[in-house]
């Protein structure tokens, strides 16, 4: 599971990773410890075909819900599920995006307590698998998203058993492309991405979403 990220993007990382215009970018709040509800940057395709971000919140909300808090309960989508479970089979075949990050937080057991791991790879800002959804039974239309996990890797798997679904950059075409989803882009969600991983252990500030600052990544 990930339930909580970093996405300390700059417009540059952006331009980057999708090969978008910084001068098209919406205002990119930064997240350190980036949590459910919260707004982040995704990756999406425009209704032209062309890449562009957007201000998503995180927990997708089906277009069938009755309330918006519907979505603290879908903040990750499991890969081996996502193309038949009614909450997000429509957006998997229609509504794919990518969610740009830095690394994200797993808490392991240990005794009676719970250590908290910041988990990111070498080479900069990456891309989780994500889904995307536009509710509009509010007062406004609310745009949210969904981070797609799949089986931890060997090394990550001491940590925790599941892991964020990575797409390596070469595929990000396949996975934001028009038109109904083949087999092959439920391999690329399903398959786990191999590091090198940086794993650090972070001290308890982290278990407090109201900690969001770069101090809570340094290493104890």
């Amino acid at each position: 599971m990930c339930g909580r990220f970093t996405q300390d993007i700059e417009d540059e990382d952006i331009e980057s990773l999708y090969d978008i215009n910084a001068l098209e970018l919406p205002s990119l709040a930064k997240r350190w410890n980036g949590a459910p509800t919260q707004t982040f940057a995704v990756c999406r395709s425009s209704p032209s075909g062309a890449r562009e971000v957007a201000i998503h919140r995180w927990g997708l909300i089906p277009a069938w819900a009755r309330d918006a808090k519907f979505g603290a309960r879908l903040i990750n989508a499991r890969s081996e599920s996502v193309d038949s479970k009614p909450s997000f089979r429509n957006a998997f075949r229609r509504r794919r995006c990518l969610v740009p990050a830095n690394g994200w937080f797993e808490w392991q057991r240990a005794g009676g307590a719970k250590q908290p791991w910041w988990i990111t790879r070498a080479g900069g800002p990456f891309s989780f698998a994500g889904l995307w959804e536009v509710w509009n039974r509010g007062s406004g239309p609310v745009w949210s998203f969904t981070i797609l996990t799949c089986p931890a890797t060997e090394s990550l798997r001491a940590i925790h058993h599941r892991q964020p679904s990575i797409i390596p950059k070469e595929r990000y075409g396949d996975w934001l492309g028009p038109g109904p989803p083949d087999r092959g882009l439920l391999d690329l969600v399903r398959t786990p991405r191999a590091g090198p991983f940086d794993v650090r252990r972070v001290g308890p500030e982290v278990n407090s979403v109201r900690n969001d600052r770069p101090e809570i990544l340094r290493a104890v």
